[in-house]
């Protein structure tokens, strides 16, 4: 590739100043038009004017710049500055400007421009000299590709090793040597001897051409790539562990405090064989390089070689234009971010296969990959503040590249069958009081406490279990691929594999067209299966095959078909229709009574879900019960898993009924079992210890609860993601618990994301969403901001009306937070027609709390003191009082209450 300067090449620049102008690349003066004769030490303090316009130059530093190393008298640079003034016209020192007891000055105005023009070479070197001053060193080929002829690979004479030699015959050039010996000082004291960077062996500062010299680093990426045929014939794969392996390079040099400033292909060598997976990436030429904190030179006892400040003045751009940062081209000063910038353009290349490409509009096309396209963006972003803020960062998403694609994948499908999911959903526009009747522990909260979304998860984990098929031809098919649908056990990639099942469902019937029992199983799997994702068209025309092909078996009245109907009945239970609930309530019905067989125990777990739903708790335990005991007593039907799961409704229906100590004691022996058979991390531990933490809040050991949903959220973020439906109940519980702890603005946190996170999944009119924006409305009147809690409190009411009815326990449990909301701002007025026609029985229910009505008593007396009705203010207050003073009771309830009663006795000033 064309290199249009750098470090590695002579520079070719052009200055003009007052009546004169300088061409660095051919050292030549032109004064007026003409060229004028100047000497070299002239011409040299000439250049360390002009590359510090308008400001002082000590005397010491031209002195050192001009003679390095040789011991000269003031009158040598009085001289040469002499000499430089008088062929400049300079007389009176009005273009350079003596500074007293300090040095000189460039005083007139400064500019500089780029020539494209071809460069001559600096020095004369051709393969086969000896290196100057190292004779037993020959030249062996010039490197770099600006034709300076000033960085050369030599040979041992004898030996044959091979080594680097970079040379310099001008000031400037001396100070990049310098500079770029300094940072290898640097980066070998910080990262140590097998630092990311070439060796430096020796070095030349004394007298011309001065030299470094380094061992060979290897090949840099455009050698290796010609040397492969070219970039693009290298396999992908390979060109992004190299790619990988130069961020991890450049992040070990930032962390040592130094920017290079001159990152690109040339500059970046390999040592090895990316091929056979064995290779390392040095970073070369350092000689624009740039130390964060002079400070670190110090920490390291390096002295003696100049380097520019960090917080110095921006000058002229540095590095190579083509991957040079945006920002640095208007003059700001280099950053990390601006090494990032040219990382970012040296993947994309990488990735394409073509060091000629730049980042034109349009690159993104080139990059099928969306996750490497989104890389290479933030990388090479060109307003630094939206770019990578570390080289590790990007080294670290190339390493992970192939499991964020799977993630990615997964969160594609999962997408999907989400977007497919709510068009259903949104099918559904109201919801009936039978399903909602199902909601709720102990607490204010209305997300932590739907016991039908618990229930819902439990009957999804419990549906999906081994079925004991005796028949070869489809064994595997059904234990070890559809069992592993279940979502407390799939991943992702096994959620689309059961995806790619279902459409093989319809090649059931011909392929098992001899064997109808064969045929009804498989059916009656597939069904189970899509069921417990919510895709209930698809699982009901699978039954309805399941209960055919049982009939053609003549098995329609069997044990296992009768377990396939109440599967059924248990499905549609669970959907939210009023027609289904009723063709649920009307299989179950229909089955008869198999004492003794996975069908009756399948009929009173259906029947138990259907109690549960009508509110009928204590029956609901009951027949729950009784379908575990039937359970154990058949071990080759269900697991011990299902077994235990088996026995968490009827534990969680104590905790609705606040027994919590008896909830806690029978649930705590299946937590263990459970973490035993399936670890501490999976969905049935986990949703077990939930429940346990649920009943300590209803016994009001917060603390005891708070600990526990702290252990057991991070489990399920890390082993489930952060919008999994556990994971958000999880943090809804918390946030509950940490309501009733008082810590109001963190429980509004957890409420916010939450309903965020519901709202995404499942649509703003989904039960959850809605459900949850009221928790972080109540918690943020709580928290004192009633402005936004009132404001989404109101949104929520409005949403639960449009998807519940105006009428429904949901709602008027929303609208009663609405009126909270306003009676804590001081509103009470507007509090009071939302406080009427309120359904005292219904709301109780819905969020079983025996003692909701005192907190609408306690309300109404607040909006009847407001108006001045002291004597219905007392009324109402000492109807609440004998709930509100209960241990129990709602702190901030209870508070309101205390105030009040201290208001109408002593009521203050009017």
């Amino acid at each position: 590739m064309v290199d249009s300067g750098g470090s590695s090449g002579r520079r070719r620049r052009r200055w003009t100043f007052g009546p004169a102008s300088f061409d660095e690349g051919s050292w030549s003066l032109r004064v007026g038009g003409a060229i004028v004769p100047l000497e070299a030490k002239p011409s040299e303090i000439l250049l360390e004017l002009l590359l510090r316009p308008g400001e002082a130059v000590s005397k010491e530093e031209l002195l050192d710049a001009v003679w390095p190393g040789v011991t000269v008298v003031d009158a040598s640079l009085s001289v040469a500055v002499s000499k430089l003034r008088k062929v400049l016209g300079d007389q009176d020192g009005q273009i350079i400007r003596t500074v007293p007891r300090i040095g000189y000055m460039l005083a007139v105005p400064v500019s500089v421009e780029s020539l494209g023009a071809p460069l001559a070479p600096r020095f004369a070197f051709a393969p086969g000299d000896s290196v100057p001053d190292r004779p037993q060193w020959e030249l062996v080929e010039a490197l770099g590709g600006t034709g300076a002829n000033d960085v050369w690979r030599a040979r041992q004479r004898k030996t044959g090793q091979t080594r680097v030699f970079k040379f310099a015959d001008a000031p400037d050039r001396l100070r990049s040597l310098k500079r770029e010996a300094a940072l290898f000082r640097l980066l070998s004291a910080t990262i140590g001897p097998d630092g990311p960077y070439v060796p430096l062996l020796e070095w030349n500062f004394e007298s011309a051409p001065y030299f470094l010299e380094s061992a060979d680093g290897g090949v840099n990426l455009v050698q290796w790539a010609e040397a492969e045929g070219g970039l693009a014939a290298i396999a992908p794969e390979r060109r992004l562990a190299v790619g990988r392996a130069v961020a991890q390079a450049l992040a070990q040099v930032h962390d040592a405090g130094v920017l290079h400033k001159d990152l690109k292909p040339a500059n970046i060598l390999i040592d090895g064989s990316p091929a056979a997976g064995d290779f390392r990436i040095r970073l070369a030429d350092f000689g624009e390089g740039q130390v964060v904190d002079a400070a670190l030179f110090d920490a390291h006892a390096i002295t003696g070689l100049p380097m520019e400040s960090p917080d110095a003045k921006p000058g002229s751009p540095v590095g190579t234009a083509f991957y040079r940062a945006p920002e640095l081209a208007g003059g700001a000063l280099p950053t990390a971010r601006s090494d990032i910038f040219a990382l970012g353009l040296i993947l994309y290349q990488l990735v394409v296969g073509d060091f000629h490409r730049s980042l034109a509009p349009g690159w993104e096309q080139d990059v099928a990959d969306p996750l490497l396209r989104q890389d290479i963006a933030e990388a090479a972003a060109g307003d630094p503040a939206q770019r990578l803020a570390s080289a590790s960062e990007l080294a670290e998403r190339l390493d992970r590249l192939e499991s964020r694609r799977e993630k990615a994948a997964a969160e594609r499908e999962a997408q999907a069958r989400l977007a497919e999911w709510k068009a259903a959903e949104d099918k559904r526009r109201t919801r009936r009081p039978w399903i909602v009747a199902a909601a709720a522990a102990a607490g204010v909260g209305l997300v932590a406490t739907s016991a039908a979304a618990i229930v819902a998860l439990r009957q999804r984990d419990e549906a999906i279990r081994q079925e004991r098929i005796a028949t070869a031809s489809y064994g595997f098919l059904a234990d070890d691929v559809l069992a592993r649908t279940d979502p407390a056990e799939a991943s992702a990639a096994e959620e689309t594999l059961a995806d790619a099942l279902r459409h093989a469902g319809e090649a059931i019937d011909r392929r098992f067209s001899g064997d109808p029992l064969v045929a009804a199983r498989l059916h009656a799997s597939l069904a189970r299966a899509l069921g417990e994702r919510n895709d209930y068209p698809g699982a009901r025309a699978s039954y309805a095959r399941a209960f055919h092909w049982f009939g053609k078996a003549g098995a329609a009245q069997s044990d296992e078909a009768g377990a396939a109907r109440m599967k059924l009945a248990g499905m549609e239970a669970l959907t939210t229709q009023p027609e289904a609930l009723a063709q649920a309530k009307k299989l179950v019905a229909d089955e008869p009574d198999r004492p003794g067989t996975e069908a009756q125990m399948r009929k009173l777990y259906a029947r138990a879900l259907l109690l549960l739903i009508d509110n009928d708790l204590e029956a609901a335990r009951t027949t729950y019960l009784q379908s575990g005991a039937i359970a154990d007593q058949l071990p080759g039907v269900l697991g011990e898993r299902e077994r235990i799961l088996l026995r968490q409704p009827p534990a969680f229906i104590l905790i609705q009924q606040g027994k919590s100590a008896e909830a806690e004691a029978e649930l705590r022996p299946l937590a263990q079992r459970m973490e035993e058979l399936q670890g501490a991390d999976h969905p049935d531990t986990l949703l077990l210890r939930m429940n346990m933490a649920q009943a300590a809040m209803v016994r009001k050991a917060n603390d005891v609860a708070l600990k526990e949903y702290e252990a057991i959220l991070p489990l399920a973020e890390k082993r489930l993601g952060l919008d999994h439906r556990l994971t958000l109940q999880i943090r809804a519980a918390r946030a509950m618990a940490l309501g009733q702890a008082g810590r109001y603005r963190e429980a509004a946190i957890d409420n916010a994301i939450v309903w965020k996170a519901a709202e995404a999944k499942a649509g703003p009119q989904s039960f959850q969403a809605y459900a949850g924006r009221a928790d972080l409305a109540n918690m943020l009147c709580r928290a004192g901001d009633t402005d936004a809690g009132i404001a989404h409190a109101r949104a929520a009411e409005q949403t639960a009306r449009a998807a519940a009815g105006n009428g429904h326990a949901v709602t008027q449990a929303i609208r009663f937070i609405v009126a909270e909301c306003l009676i804590v701002a001081g509103r009470q007025a507007e509090a009071a027609p939302l406080l009427a026609g309120l359904d005292r029985v219904a709301v109780s229910e819905m969020v079983s709390d025996p003692d909701w009505g005192a907190g609408l008593d306690l309300a109404l007396a607040e909006v009847a003191a407001a108006k001045g009705d002291k004597a219905e203010a007392r009324r109402l207050l000492d109807a609440a009082a004998p709930a509100l003073e209960k241990p129990t009771a709602d702190p901030f309830v209870a508070g309101r209450m205390k105030k009040l009663a201290d208001k109408l006795v002593f009521p203050g000033p009017a």
